[in-house]
């Protein structure tokens, strides 16, 4: 599975079905976009750092703003392990 696949997988699971996977586009914004509020978002994030071994920093958390920031963010952080 991609890192892509994954972040997919797990932002349909915080949204418990209200997201079509064809929503889940690169560009889409996690917050306007997806309609992840501040619970969902936090809740992603834990669910992120515990599927690929990962920390996110506050700041980091807040600025991974897009779909495709945070799969590069993953991607980046774990071509650096």
């Amino acid at each position: 599975m991609t890192t892509r696949e994954k972040i997919c997988e797990l932002i349909l699971k915080t949204r418990k079905g209200k997201l079509a996977p064809e929503d889940l586009k690169p560009e889409a914004d996690l917050r306007n976009d997806l309609r992840l509020d501040s619970l969902a978002l936090a809740e992603l994030l834990v669910l992120t750092e515990d599927s690929f071994g990962v920390e996110f920093s506050p700041e980091e958390a807040h600025s991974v703003a897009t779909l495709g920031q945070m799969i590069d963010f993953i991607d980046k952080r774990l071509a650096a392990a």
